[in-house]
């Protein structure tokens, strides 16, 4: 049977951190209660009583710190649509989740049975539950999300590699209403982890019974044409595929019924982007009162991330971490906690380094290509970077110079790796370049082999000042080896826009993926889009080679290494095999790490309970989801 990669850091981390938020599931002889607001519904007649809301048997929230008190509104702020991946973390409930010690825990699905070595997974679902606007939700809305979206081809057109692992695509059934099986041709043995991952979303916030009238399969062709005419689109699979983006969705529309805690109110992109309590939401807490304890959480639109932080500082922000990072801004939030406005709680970052390098080995140039796909060059510009400068100026010397390789507390973890080719000697970085061939010109810069001037731009996003700072003294380390280098400062959107069409030299990223190594491997080699140093390479891996570049044999052999990690359960040959993906990394340095940061911080307003003393930072372990925002409430006598 596979199961889940060892991820959970020191265990002083685990009891310190997080006191127990578990889920259990009620006997059906319990009676419930609910806030004051949905029971004046109910007393209305314009709302069913709770009993009839909820499934016979919910799961249940044990809060973190006491019962809740009904009410308040969770304010946030928002600086565009690209921050709704952030709302999206907060109503976290797939299939399976996250327990906030990192482990896989029972979420809409109450058990499975994994069987024929990992190729067969049968999954069983709460009976009961509803959408927000009362329709009960069964296997058939995770066949048609699984079918008629992920792998239908006029929707998307090739499945997503976490539920089609190696083009693997599944055949999923249906048992009974609430018994679904996924069956595989080859093992997959991270199915369940990639179920409780972001990805796995997908299957919970498809309604059948919604949108079958936008689909060509259900919908008949006259009114498939008047919806078109009605949404001034162009295609029915266009006008779909805006419906079910799950990253943005269920947040620009309030029509689409939904099972998370809250729903969209009033929609975004607006000065304010509103969610109430769904009065159909499936979990209490252990005395039998539904969840979630806030009414709304409500985010004002601002111009500038810098606002986000003035708003903190003031008080405005019950909780938030988007735009709050960094150690620039965790300075100023440390120097005003006397204020009584707020507290900081803070977030153990799961990244082997909180900023790398990313060489672009696809770049359009021949030449740069050619210079960028050298291992020589990368290695020398690695020893020509002063990481213990970045470590004083940008983290106050609590962070560790190393490289991109996993944490110590993972299974993969490479001391080897850790510290390779990592020691200041510009000396060494000068000579290797002189051996390649990049001749000092007479204006004392650099030469490509093709006599022009070697330039080299680090493309980083803008809104991050630490990471400005950071490109702009490895900027300044890379001059001192006589490589002419430009920061290019941009918005989120002109950054992506730029990675993902190759037209980089080098991206500075986060080195996502340091303890979640199998989940998250887009550093160790070219898995996915966010691969920024090798964003062609990952294309024709995913397409299995339909599209994209095809790359060298020492990263083709990689690939074929993870596809048998993903194919195999058992954990041990996981370990074996993924080290030697490390030991061609170790090699080959495609990406350059430089400094582990130290933890981060959630601003929280004083009055703001039930929220554990700490928390992991991951994309993979969607925090502040894992810890059951459902159960936070606000203590009205502050």
């Amino acid at each position: 049977m596979a199961r889940l990669c060892k991820l959970g850091l020191a265990l002083w981390l685990i009891v310190q951190f997080f006191p127990g938020a578990d889920e259990i599931y009620l006997s059906s002889a319990w009676s419930f209660q609910e806030s004051p607001a949905l029971a004046e519904l109910v007393k209305k007649g314009t709302l069913p009583s709770v009993e009839k809301r909820l499934p016979p048997n919910p799961a249940v929230v044990k809060p973190v710190e006491t019962t809740g008190r009904y009410g308040g509104t969770w304010r946030r702020a928002y600086t565009g649509v690209s921050d709704l991946n952030e709302t999206r973390k907060i109503v976290y409930d797939p299939l399976v989740r996250w327990s906030p010690e990192f482990k896989i825990q029972p979420n809409l699905c109450v058990s499975w049975d994994i069987q024929n070595e990992g190729r067969v997974y049968i999954l069983k679902l709460i009976p009961g539950v509803k959408w927000s606007d009362g329709v009960p939700f069964t296997a058939d809305d995770v066949l048609f999300a699984v079918n008629d979206t992920l792998l239908d081809k006029d929707v998307a057109p090739s499945a997503p590699s976490w539920l089609a692992p190696g083009g693997d695509e599944p055949t999923v059934t249906k048992i009974d209403d609430f018994t679904i099986k996924f069956e595989y041709t080859n093992p997959y043995g991270l199915f369940l982890e990639n179920l409780a991952c972001p990805n796995g979303m997908a299957l919970v916030t498809r309604p059948k019974h919604y949108l079958i009238k936008f689909h060509k399969k259900y919908a008949k062709p006259e009114e498939i044409e008047a919806l078109l005419k009605e949404k001034n689109s162009s295609s029915w699979n266009k006008l779909f595929g805006e419906l079910i983006n799950i990253r943005h969705g269920i947040f620009v529309t309030s029509e689409i019924p939904s099972i998370l805690a809250w729903i969209t109110k009033e929609p975004a992109p607006g000065k304010r982007f509103v969610m109430e309590r769904n009065p159909y939401y499936w979990k209490v807490d252990h005395k039998g009162n539904q969840l979630p304890y806030i009414d709304k959480i409500s985010t004002e639109f601002l111009n500038e991330a810098n606002m986000v932080l003035l708003k903190a500082v003031a008080g405005e922000i019950d909780m938030q971490a988007n735009h709050l990072g960094g150690m620039s801004n965790s300075i100023l939030l440390l120097a005003q906690l006397g204020s009584g406005n707020f507290r900081l709680v803070p977030k153990i970052s799961t990244a082997s380094v909180g900023l790398l390098l990313a060489p672009n080995l696809n770049h359009p140039d021949p030449e740069m290509k050619k210079v960028l796909g050298d291992k020589r060059f990368r290695i020398a510009l690695s020893h020509a970077i002063r990481r213990s400068e970045i470590n004083d100026i940008l983290f106050r010397s609590k962070g560790k110079p190393r490289q991109a390789a996993p944490l110590k507390e993972s299974p993969f973890y490479s001391e080897s790796y850790e510290n390779a080719h990592l020691s200041y000697d510009p000396g060494l970085a000068n000579k290797m370049l002189d051996e390649m061939g990049l001749k000092v010109g007479p204006d004392g810069w650099r030469l490509r082999h093709d006599g022009q001037k070697l330039q080299l731009s680090l493309d980083v996003m803008a809104s991050i000042q630490a990471w400005v700072d950071a490109a702009e003294i490895v900027g300044s380390d890379f001059k001192q080896i006589k490589i002419d280098t430009a920061v290019k400062s941009e918005t989120r959107e002109l950054f992506r826009q730029r990675t993902q069409s190759c037209a980089h030299d080098i991206a500075l990223w986060s080195g996502d993926g340091g303890l979640e190594c199998l989940l998250e491997p887009r550093w160790y080699l070219p898995y996915s889009q966010e691969s920024l140093y090798a964003p062609l390479y990952a294309q024709w891996y995913q397409s299995r080679g339909k599209s994209g570049e095809e790359p060298p044999a020492e990263i083709k052999t990689m690939m074929e290494t993870f596809d048998k990690i993903v194919h195999t359960p058992d954990d041990q040959e996981k370990i074996v095999l993924f080290n030697k993906i490390l030991a061609v990394n170790e090699e080959n340095l495609y990406v350059i790490g430089l400094v582990y940061q130290p933890p981060d911080y959630y601003v929280v307003a004083p009055n703001m309970k039930n929220i554990p003393p700490g928390d992991f930072q991951s994309w993979i372990y969607p925090n502040p989801g894992p810890i059951h925002p459902e159960q936070f409430f606000f203590d009205q006598k502050k």
